[in-house]
């Protein structure tokens, strides 16, 4: 899948709220693919984050972000769904 045939609905740092994003998706039959970035593992200068500065003072409730994708014509049904999972 292309990823301008795809749209984002959920970006989060949680894998509690990940876990219910892909439970609903997954009950309605929406496929989604996700995207984990980890920002203390991005190069800068001659080595990661994390390598020239350690961990000490990180959260590690925000280490990672989570980022949900699905194809366009689904996006504002799973946006609703979300909002659903997440907030009530």
């Amino acid at each position: 899948m292309f990823f301008f045939l795809k749209e984002e609905i959920y970006i989060g740092f949680s894998m509690e709220d990940l876990a219910k994003v892909r439970d609903i998706l997954n009950q309605e039959n929406i496929k989604y693919t996700i995207k984990g970035m980890d920002p203390s593992g991005q190069w800068v200068g001659p080595g990661t984050v994390r390598g020239n500065f350690g961990s000490f003072g990180m959260n590690s409730n925000y280490e990672k972000q989570y980022s949900v994708f699905v194809k366009k014509k689904d996006a504002e049904h799973a946006k609703y769904l979300v909002h659903r999972a997440l907030h009530t």
